[in-house]
């Protein structure tokens, strides 16, 4: 037990305090590249040199992005415009982001006029990705991609370097996906805001530190017998859950997260970067390769029967989606993925969430109902 409290606790010191994070690799003689959503190729990032940062945007008001945005923006991207604006970027030598809702696409253009002190590195990723012509794109976008993180580092990216980089990430996944597992397995030792914060270390903390914490905390818990009971093992799908309010709702109702479709999360766990051949074209195709998003063109919606399969497969024994406000491709597949539930008998709840949002009450009501309803 030593191991996994010194490691939750380790985790929890750098997802909550990522600015001093972001001052201690500066001391180190590195440079810090912010990594927006979502499959940003961060890789680029590693093998520069530098250290990849992530950048989902913040939990309180937008007031000054409102001057860039319309109201019906996501507060991913306002509240990281935000803080844009007020200096919380500022020691970033560059900000990555994609394009690839139509949000985000608009969105790049406004960061370079609110942010104007910190370099843009826009990733043009193809949603049509499978075609010939997909793929050909997406491998110039990178090329393009990597000339930036070049510019904004002032390094040169190398084959052996970016080969090498490719490994440090896929075991950091790795590392990810078996923790994930491992905390739906260990609910009475990972609380819901110890798995949180576990999670969001990974986006501050250099990679190979963090997966090294990672894996001795998996290790200590596969030590352990499941401590499942008296808990509600449910599903989690949407884009992020790391919100103080939901975190303490969650825990509240003692709910166990036995696996997860979230963007921040598992999602952004999956991609897998083959080490063999040219490093860019692998860095590429890890991307083209992707499915079951709602993020993503798939005329089959094979994220819908995802969310299905993920709380059959680990027995939930109910989803909690998760609705981002204003997040438009989520919104097109909240109605086929709460279908698909019911249809397989699965009991499924839809709640609003949004980073300013400062009262949950009425979610805690819907999910104090939920837990009812599946015992």
């Amino acid at each position: 037990m030593a191991v996994i409290e010194d490691v939750l606790a380790q985790c929890k010191e750098a997802a909550e305090n990522p600015a001093a994070v972001l001052d201690k690799h500066l001391a180190a003689g590195k440079k810090v590249v912010g990594v927006g959503p979502y499959y940003m190729p961060e890789e680029l990032v590693t093998a520069a040199g530098a250290v990849p940062f992530g950048v989902w945007g913040r939990v309180g008001a937008a007031e000054g992005a409102r001057k860039y945005f319309p109201p019906f923006y996501c507060s991913i991207v306002q509240t990281t415009l935000e803080m844009g604006m007020d200096g919380t970027l500022d020691k970033l030598c560059g900000l990555m982001t994609s394009g690839l809702c139509d949000t985000l696409r608009g969105a790049s253009q406004n960061y370079k006029v609110g942010m104007p002190h910190v370099p843009q590195i826009y990733v043009s990723q193809p949603q049509n990705r499978t075609s010939d012509g997909g793929k050909v794109y997406t491998l110039e976008a990178y090329k393009e991609a990597k000339r930036r993180v070049e510019e904004a580092t002032g390094a040169i990216i190398t084959d052996e370097a970016l080969a090498e980089a490719n490994k440090v990430h896929n075991a950091w996944r790795a590392a990810m996906r078996e923790f994930v597992k491992q905390a739906g397995l260990h609910p009475a030792e990972v609380s819901i805001s110890d798995r949180v914060n576990v999670i969001n270390a990974g986006y501050y903390m250099d990679k190979p530190e963090h997966t090294e914490l990672v894996n001795k905390l998996n290790a200590a818990l596969a030590e352990l017998p499941a401590s499942q009971d008296g808990y509600t093992k449910i599903v989690l799908s949407g884009i992020y859950e790391d919100i103080p309010a939901l975190e303490q709702i969650l825990g509240d109702n003692k709910y166990d997260v036995v696996a997860d479709d979230l963007a921040k999360e598992s999602r952004a766990f999956s991609r897998v970067v083959p080490e063999e051949g040219d490093p860019l074209q692998a860095l590429a195709t890890s991307f083209v390769n992707l499915n079951g998003d709602s993020i993503l063109y798939d005329p089959q919606k094979s994220h819908v029967s995802k969310v299905v399969d993920l709380a059959k497969q680990n027995g939930a024994q109910g989803v909690v989606l998760f609705l981002a406000q204003f997040c438009d491709p989520e919104e097109f597949d909240a109605p086929f993925v709460m279908k698909a539930c019911k249809d397989a008998g699965i009991p499924a709840v839809s709640v609003q969430i949004d980073q300013s949002t400062e009262s949950y009450e009425q979610v805690r009501t819907q999910l104090e109902t939920f837990t009812d309803m599946v015992h």
